[in-house]
Formats: C-alpha cells, sequence, structure tokens
C-alpha cells in the first residue's frame, strides 16, 4: 500500500469515528430529567418570542430547614440598591383594559388589568400556615392586616375545600384587602374534589388569585421523588383549565430559590413544556407566584429581593410581555434584629415604585403559634408571636400607610 493510499484510509477511519461519538439529540436530552425541552411547531399568525439564556444562580438550602437562612455566604448589604434594567414590553403597543369577566379564554389578560385591592400599595402578607382559624384569630389579625397597611394576604386553603375559609374572606374583602388563595395540594398531583365548585364558590365571595400547588421544583413535593417540569406543566394546566372557565386566575406555583432543580431552569422548561402541550394559551389569564427571600445579600442581589426581574427576563424571553408577578413569601431573617428590619423596611418602601408587573410581596408570616399554628418551626420567623413583636411592625408598618 502506497502512503497516499495510507493516509486516505486512516483519515475514512477518522470520519466514521466521529460520526458514531456524535452528542445527544435535543430529542433525546429532552427524556432525561434535566435535558432540553422537545421544541415546538409555532401556529401560524402567532407571535414566537426566542428565548435569551438566564445566568442561573447557585443551589441554595432548601426554605423549610429549620433556622433557614436563604443565602450561602452572609454578605453585609450595600446602602443603596441598583436598579437594573429590565425588559420591557414595547411602549407604542395600545393596552386594552376591561372588566376582568370581559376577557375571553385566547385573550391575554394585561397585567394592568388584573384586580387589585383599593387603595393599592402592594404591601402584601402571608398568613397563618394552618389551612382554617378561629374566628376570634381572624379577627384579631386581619386587625392587624388593617393597622398595618396591608393590602394583600395569601392564605392556604386544603386543598378544594370549600367553606373553612369563608369566614377569612369575607372578613378580608370587607375591609379592602385583596385575597390570594393558594390550593393546598401534598404533591404535584390532581386536586381531589371539585375544583370547579370550589373555584365558584370563592369567586363570588371576592377571590380572583388561585396559586396552584407550591415549590414544584423540590423533589419532596414530588410523589415520584424528583422535580419535573414536564409533570408540573401537564398537572397545572390541567387544574388551570378549571380554574379559567370558572372564572378564576390561575398562578403558577411559587419555585423555591434553593430547590434541587434550579429554579430559573425550572421555570423556562415549564414555559416550553405548556407551549409544547398546547397549553401555552393558559398563560392569558395566569399569574406567577414567586418566593423572593433575601437573606443577607446586598440589597441590590438579583438572585433575593429582585428575583421577581429576573422571572420576568424568562415570561418575556416566551411571550413578549409580562405576567404579573405576585410575591406569595419572602423575607430577610438576618442574624442581626437591627439589619433585619432595615430589609423589611427596603423591600416595603421599594414597593412604592415597583414594576409595574410586580403586584405584591408578601413577607412569611404574620404569625404562627400565636395564630393557632402547630408546626414550631415557623415560629421564628413569624412578626407576631406570644409575647413578643418585631420592631418593624410598630416602628415601620403602623406609621406608613403608603
Amino acid at each position: 500500500m502506497n502512503k497516499r493510499l495510507l493516509i486516505f484510509c486512516l483519515f475514512a477511519l477518522f470520519l466514521v469515528s466521529c460520526q458514531s461519538t456524535v452528542l445527544p439529540t435535543r430529542a433525546s436530552l429532552a427524556m432525561v430529567p434535566g435535558g432540553l425541552p422537545p421544541t415546538f411547531t409555532p401556529v401560524p399568525g402567532t407571535a414566537v418570542a426566542t428565548h435569551t439564556p438566564v445566568a442561573f444562580l447557585p443551589v441554595l438550602p432548601p426554605t423549610n430547614t429549620p433556622g433557614f437562612i436563604p443565602t450561602n455566604t452572609p454578605i453585609p448589604p450595600t446602602s443603596t440598591p441598583t436598579n437594573t434594567p429590565t425588559p420591557t414590553v414595547d411602549g407604542t403597543a395600545t393596552v386594552v383594559i376591561k372588566p376582568i369577566s370581559a376577557y375571553g379564554l385566547q385573550e391575554a389578560i394585561p397585567y394592568q388589568a388584573f384586580p387589585k385591592p383599593p387603595g393599592d400599595n402592594g404591601w402584601g402578607m402571608h398568613w397563618i400556615p394552618t389551612v382554617s382559624q378561629e374566628r376570634g384569630v381572624v379577627d384579631q389579625f386581619v386587625a392587624e392586616m388593617v393597622r398595618m397597611h396591608i393590602k394583600w394576604v395569601v392564605f392556604l386553603n386544603e386543598g378544594t375545600n370549600i367553606g373553612d375559609n369563608d369566614y377569612l374572606v369575607d372578613r378580608l374583602v370587607a375591609n379592602g384587602i385583596m385575597p390570594v388563595m393558594r390550593l393546598y395540594r401534598d404533591g404535584v398531583l390532581p386536586y381531589d374534589g371539585n375544583l370547579a365548585a370550589m373555584v365558584r364558590h370563592y369567586r363570588a365571595r371576592g377571590v380572583y388569585y388561585f396559586q396552584l400547588y407550591n415549590e414544584p421544583n423540590v423533589n419532596v413535593e414530588n410523589q415520584q421523588g424528583f422535580a419535573n417540569p414536564d409533570q408540573y406543566a401537564r398537572a397545572w394546566a390541567d387544574a388551570a383549565r378549571v380554574v379559567m372557565e370558572n372564572g378564576g386566575l390561575p398562578g403558577i406555583g411559587a419555585l423555591s430559590p434553593g430547590g434541587s432543580y434550579n429554579h430559573l431552569e425550572f421555570l423556562d422548561r415549564t414555559f416550553y413544556a405548556l407551549a409544547y402541550n398546547g397549553d401555552a394559551y393558559l398563560l392569558n389569564h395566569a399569574w406567577l407566584s414567586a418566593h423572593n427571600y433575601h437573606g443577607t445579600r446586598p440589597y441590590n442581589d438579583p438572585g433575593g429581593f429582585l428575583l421577581f426581574r429576573e422571572y420576568d427576563k424568562i415570561v418575556q424571553a416566551h411571550l413578549g410581555r409580562s405576567l404579573p408577578i405576585v410575591g406569595t413569601e419572602g423575607g430577610s431573617y438576618h442574624p442581626d434584629p437591627n439589619a433585619d428590619r432595615q430589609l423589611i423596611e427596603y423591600q416595603y418602601t421599594y414597593m412604592r415604585s415597583r414594576e409595574p408587573y410586580f403586584l405584591a410581596f408578601s413577607y412569611w408570616l404574620i404569625a404562627n403559634r400565636a395564630g393557632g399554628g402547630h408546626d414550631s418551626q415557623w415560629d421564628w420567623q413569624a412578626l407576631i408571636r406570644p409575647g413578643y413583636t418585631h420592631p418593624v411592625v410598630t416602628e415601620f408598618f403602623y406609621k406608613n400607610a403608603r
């Protein structure tokens, strides 16, 4: 064999070996946890946004760990927040504002049209971590919400139960407070009972916002033992469809910044899955729940209180518009009580000039044992405890109407 023929043969063998070691296809990656989402074919005539990659945050400790401070390394807060530009929808577009019931299922509700309480200031509060309370407890803490100038309250409902939270909802609405109902469910499973009847019942009492599931990117929240955005997208869509058809606004369950599946990546792939499954239209009436815990981060850390900006980037990349975001859990829990108070004051003061799609921020939580809560691990995070009231309540909330 001459030298030229030998070189040719060796080169041919090299090409064959390269073909046998090609990278996995997009379809094969979509079949494994953490793989790329499947592609989808857009419907003719619809606008399809291209996705801009988002830098993912490091995985943090789970938020349900006793003594949790949501950061890896304590960092002293900076004195002045930095305003990071956020992508915006074309300012020349005309936004049509109509009564919420006038939007068809195939018509996107702009965030400007989502219901807000009278005298809205964006100040929210997570209620007591039980699925119902005695009337005396409801009266006590609704009065506290009024005194603290809170306009949004997030509370738990036992799945599709009808009745246990009637009195709470009635007292909130009567005092000009927007109720946000989280439908408590142990795992990403179909809701038991009559979801349609429950939504109709509470819509008639003044509830618009229904959060479906909670922290689905946490393994223990999933009955199969691992987080899966495609499974969540299907379960959420099944429930969201019922909520929409009965006049409610379905909320995408808040993701855990410390979940086993990166929360930004999970949200991104949930949107891909909804589109792939033909369920993207459900986002026309949807909103996004956020757990923007801050810990001891600097004020301007995008992974803390300002996390809603990162979510908005993902939403806009998929939809070309912003979805309303409601912070349903948050807080600072700084080991220095004075610094903790300053951080909470910063968060609520920020809401006076917040991005308009960020409807509310809610501290976790107003009370635990003082309101009949039975899980002692949450007590140190409550603003009001037996024999103790956080100074931010008396020195900031009581004194600031706006």
